[in-house]
């Protein structure tokens, strides 16, 4: 027997967070959300309705109207650190109260599909912005900057897991994969890539792209 926290893959997230002066860095909006390092508590909070609130706020805040902010990129470096953290394939839903009235009920997801999906769409969006920011050009290079070590996280969740958090490893991977930091792991997931960009699912285009930036011919794909 062991007394070893991290024996089942669980992290210390207070060791985590005290790797970044949180004092230096806000998210978008500081006078009405909690502050940066709450929202990432929570997210290995051992409530799911919290972990789930916590998800949703994470994604207005960080990347709220798809700009980056000063607190952006330690929040990924975070995210990627606890993605192998058994807290994060708690079931959640991240629908807010009124939004269950309107639309009805969600069907709960895993966390750990919803914070791939968070850092998958980011890089994403990232990209598209890099010649012309929505907000601060240093924030968000500040985020690509981590390719390799958001690359370092997620490439294990490629052959395990649900088949849901598969696929959204592979949506994190696959922009991941068209920054020139990360040429060298280009060739070993080929074959991954050209999977995606043959097949009809939802990652087809995004595969697609990832070869259109490696300088592959893609007319036989569109």
């Amino acid at each position: 027997m062991t007394n070893d926290p991290e024996a089942d893959g669980r992290v210390d997230p207070r060791d985590l967070l005290l790797r970044t002066d949180w004092n230096t860095v806000e998210h978008c909006c500081p006078d009405v959300a909690p502050e940066t390092p709450v929202i990432l508590l929570e997210l290995l909070d051992e409530d799911p309705r919290v972990q789930g609130l916590a998800l949703r706020t994470l994604t207005e805040t960080l990347t709220r109207g798809d700009v980056f902010h000063t607190a952006t990129a330690p929040a990924a470096r975070y995210v990627a650190a606890v993605l192998g953290d058994p807290r994060t394939l708690a079931e959640v839903v991240d629908r807010a109260p009124q939004e269950e009235v309107d639309l009805g009920p969600q069907t709960p997801f895993e966390l750990r599909v919803g914070l791939l999906a968070w850092l998958g769409d980011s890089t994403v969006e990232a990209l598209r912005q890099r010649s012309r920011p929505y907000g601060d050009a240093e924030d968000l290079e500040a985020f690509l900057d981590l390719a390799p070590e958001l690359y370092e996280a997620v490439r294990p969740l490629l052959d395990g897991g649900s088949p849901a958090a598969r696929e959204a490893a592979l949506g994190a991977v696959l922009p991941l994969l068209r920054l020139n930091a990360l040429a060298d792991r280009r060739a070993g997931l080929r074959d991954t890539v050209l999977r995606a960009a043959f097949g009809d699912g939802p990652l087809r285009l995004r595969a697609v792209d990832t070869l259109h930036s490696w300088g592959e011919d893609v007319s036989a794909f569109l």
